[in-house]
């Protein structure tokens, strides 16, 4: 597994969470929305960011 193949599955993964995390607590009602949304925001952002730039060339 070259380093682009773990930067794109990482992302992937990141990604998920990011998405679990943004949508579980409002789903579930849990405490603490607004802070883990925050986290969750972030974490997509770097998902984007490393499946984005896992591939060779320009990322746009």
């Amino acid at each position: 597994m070259s380093g682009n193949d773990r930067k794109l599955w990482g992302g992937i993964a990141i990604l998920l969470v990011g998405a679990v995390l943004l949508f579980g607590p409002v789903a579930l009602g849990l405490p603490y929305e607004q802070i883990v949304g925050g986290v969750a925001v972030l974490g997509l952002a770097a998902g984007a960011y490393l499946v984005g730039t896992a591939e060779d060339g320009r990322p746009v």
